[in-house]
């Protein structure tokens, strides 16, 4: 699966290159939640839904329409370091989704009437996620432990959502959106020639967007004031509604960037990655405590600032024995590492899950984003290849680095409890 990276008129634009005969078109623009301000907090993917709504040449209706009779499948997603819009397609239809995609990112007038009816909706939306608490408790655990422009909740508040006028969505999107902070990205069986022809005949001459500018750039913080000036935290939420007590402890991972990073994710899928794991074998099965626990990491700032999260789902009763046997999992693996079955199961886990996200043009360009906004250029075989040269030795030299510091705790309990 090899990838060529060109530019257009300065724009960068990565093509990934496969049999299959649906393709992908997409843009993703470097100006997530990380690079908001308070006031403005929600407005990327407030911005995102906009996106949809309407250019010069088309309303959402039409926009709709000719996605519908192009087979096109298209959506989009604002994470705390991208907003990718993204659509695939039958193969055969690439250039009118191009040319439609183009219109809506570079012509989209952001209609004041559509704004007022999608701020209802968004607000529907946060509802939503409101209702669900394991999403209620991780923005607690944002808000609470990381700085502010890691931690803030991507959608926003019900106040900044309320207040957010046009004109910050202007502001927003020209200040952050220049050369150096969005990508064209294409997947399928597209040849580079037809994609530069397609691309280079739907550019304007000029725009806002269009222009030399540097890479956005997110602050040095990590952990948030409480947190910074504590030596030990047990973050407590009660909720209503909910019989299940959820519990985290929370710590800092590898920068993606890291010679050794894919060594950490196997080094915690050991720990807390399926059936296999330290963790699954023991809380469930052994004592029966979860239904549900494991072990992960991700990023809240790409790439430097990655968090892991040891979790667990239980009665509440439960919790200080569910603590009291995960910290000794953690303490054993320092002292005496894994051993080389659950290295290997881990290592071929995170090798299958790689493989089958890949599977597809979606999967092989989302997978890739967010290193090729970064200006990371790479390919899938490579960064497979670097998980397949993983070794034993250098994941249990990592458990003492990752695993020693500071345990941060905290829990949702039901209210009352």
């Amino acid at each position: 699966m090899s990838t060529e990276f060109f530019e257009v008129n300065g724009i960068r634009v990565a093509n990934i290159h496969s049999d299959s005969d649906i393709a992908l078109f997409g843009i993703a623009v470097l100006a997530g939640s990380n690079y908001e301000t308070p006031e403005i907090a929600g407005v990327s993917h407030f911005a995102e839904h906009m996106f949809f709504k309407g250019t010069e040449k088309r309303n959402w209706k039409q926009i709709a329409i000719e996605f519908a009779k192009l087979g096109v499948d298209n959506n989009a997603y604002t994470s705390n370091h991208e907003v990718f819009y993204h659509t695939t397609c039958p193969k055969d239809n690439i250039e009118p989704v191009i040319d439609l995609m183009l219109d809506m990112f570079f012509h989209s007038t952001i209609p004041e009437e559509e704004l007022e009816k999608e701020r209802g909706v968004i607000k529907e939306e946060k509802k939503m996620y409101d209702d669900n608490p394991r999403y209620a408790f991780n923005e607690a655990i944002g808000d609470n432990f990381f700085t502010w422009d890691k931690g803030h909740s991507t959608i926003g508040t019900f106040e900044t959502i309320e207040s957010i006028k046009r004109d910050d969505f202007v502001k927003f999107l020209e200040k952050k959106t220049n050369l150096s902070n969005f990508l064209f990205i294409c997947a399928g069986n597209i040849s580079t020639d037809e994609l530069k022809k397609y691309i280079s005949q739907r550019i304007p001459s000029s725009h806002p967007y269009l222009v030399n500018g540097t890479q956005n750039k997110v602050g040095n913080g990590f952990w948030s004031d409480i947190i910074n000036k504590s030596d030990k935290i047990k973050f407590v939420l009660e909720r209503e509604n909910i019989t299940q007590s959820n519990v985290s402890m929370l710590g800092r991972g590898l920068s993606v960037d890291d010679t050794c990073y894919s060594d950490s994710v196997i080094l915690y899928k050991a720990i807390g990655g399926g059936m296999y794991s330290r963790l699954f074998s023991r809380i469930r099965e052994e004592l029966g405590l979860c239904y549900s626990t494991g072990m992960y990491c991700g990023s809240i700032a790409y790439p430097d600032y990655v968090s892991s999260e040891l979790y667990g789902l239980l009665d509440r009763k439960n919790i200080d024995l569910f603590i009291e046997e995960a910290e000794k999992i953690l303490d054993d693996v320092i002292k005496n590492g894994i051993d080389e079955d659950l290295f290997q199961c881990a290592k071929i886990d995170y090798l299958a899950s790689v493989m089958r996200r890949v599977e597809t043009s979606f999967g092989k360009a989302d997978f890739l984003t967010r290193s090729y906004l970064s200006g990371q250029h790479g390919n899938i075989d490579e960064k497979i290849d670097k998980i397949r040269r993983v070794k034993i030795e250098t994941c249990n030299g990592l458990a003492e680095r990752l695993l020693s510091g500071q345990r941060y705790w905290a829990m949702m309990i039901p209210k009352g409890e």
